[in-house]
């Protein structure tokens, strides 16, 4: 399941209280942003150990500040609280579980 989070501590909590996460950076008026939904959704149900979180960039312009997001849509994966992974752009589903590995 993807949870919507707002803000940078709720943010850091979710990355530092799981092991891997898939962070799907978005916005609401994104033609691709809303392509790889439904794919993002997918993963989250397929991969067992990842939790999967949306941050809408128009609402959290700081974490866009400090992750470097200048296009949408972006992946980030953090694995043990580190940024491990970064997609900028729309990806298939099957290139999406390969970014989480």
């Amino acid at each position: 399941m993807v949870k919507e989070i707002n803000g940078l501590k709720e943010l850091n909590e979710v990355v530092n209280n799981n092991k891997k996460v898939l962070v799907d950076v978005y916005a609401t008026w994104c033609g691709p942003c809303k392509m790889l939904a439904p794919i993002v959704n997918k993963v989250s149900e397929d991969v067992s150990d990842l939790t999967v979180v949306k941050i809408d960039i128009d609402e959290n312009e700081d974490i866009a500040a400090k992750y470097g997001v200048e296009a949408i849509p972006t992946l980030l994966v953090f694995n043990n609280g580190e940024l491990v992974n970064k997609n900028v752009g729309f990806i298939p589903e099957n290139k999406v579980k390969e970014l989480v590995k």
